[in-house]
């Protein structure tokens, strides 16, 4: 391999997860050859002499706080650029990759445009299993939607405005381009906002149907409620970025009604469902 690749997993409370993530990223195409950066936003001395033992020549960094998706993500890739990596995967510790994986991603970076590629995600939604595609802002809601599908009926690359940063691979030079990811998002809307910024850029973006990973979703949150706080203020922070202030309206009012409703919908379903 002629170009050095670094994998980034950021791992949170999800030891387990997170080894089986690395372990599939070895067994790999290229996987023996990529460098591991385990970025550990729940820190313990356990979780420390775990992953020294399983993965001996991973750098493991100890946050020294929860960071959230981009802060702690970061911290892996300022380490990645600073050693001289060509690209930097960022991968969510519960994805499984296939053994097919590096060697097609990395072909689309042939093109001196394109600078982040993703792979489709086959994932379970609403008790379904649904492959991942791109996906596209609706500007009238600040809202971005994502592209699940049955079925693939077409392998061809698809030239996309925004992919999920569960599984990604960036280049270098994108990161030259672009800077790091926004932590003003403590997770969530900071990988549609840094596609964004990309394409600004004139950076490509590239979402490739053939390579297919499994996402099994995994929740750091006890109540899935938990998690409709963080995601409120991420769109507050997405609307007021990316849109002038007399568009913000309709889209702050739409906010503003769903995440109470979603709130009510969802603990609905956790106590009668226990999910």
């Amino acid at each position: 391999m002629s170009k050095r690749i670094t994998a980034i997993i950021l791992n949170y409370k999800h030891q387990r997860d997170t080894t089986e993530c690395i372990s599939s990223i070895q067994k790999t195409d290229i996987g023996s050859e990529v460098s591991i950066i385990i970025v550990d936003n729940s820190p313990t001395k356990t979780n420390q002499r775990t992953f020294k033992k399983l993965f001996p020549k991973a750098d493991y960094i100890a946050s020294p706080s929860n960071l959230g998706f981009a802060g702690g993500n970061n911290i892996g890739i300022n380490k990645a650029l600073a050693t001289g990596t060509d690209y930097v995967l960022i991968v969510n510790p519960d994805v499984v990759l296939p053994h097919d994986f590096f060697v097609p991603l990395l072909k689309h970076f042939e093109n001196k445009k394109t600078g982040i590629v993703a792979p489709a995600i086959f994932h379970k939604q609403k008790n379904d299993m649904y492959f991942g595609l791109d996906g596209k802002v609706d500007w009238s809601l600040a809202k971005p939607k994502h592209q699940n599908i049955k079925k693939i009926t077409s392998t061809k690359p698809i030239k996309s405005e925004f992919v999920t940063f569960a599984c990604v691979l960036i280049s270098k030079e994108t990161f030259q381009k672009v800077g790091l990811l926004d932590e003003g998002y403590f997770m969530y809307f900071e990988d549609v906002d840094y596609c964004l910024s990309a394409k600004k850029k004139n950076v490509d973006i590239i979402l490739d149907p053939k390579v297919i990973i499994e996402h099994r979703t995994s929740s750091s949150f006890y109540k899935p409620t938990g998690k409709l706080l963080i995601s409120f203020k991420s769109h507050l922070r997405f609307m007021t970025k990316w849109l002038p202030l007399s568009k913000r309206i309709k889209p702050f009012f739409h906010a503003l009604a769903l995440y109470p409703y979603l709130y009510l919908l969802w603990t609905y379903h956790f106590y009668k469902y226990g999910r």
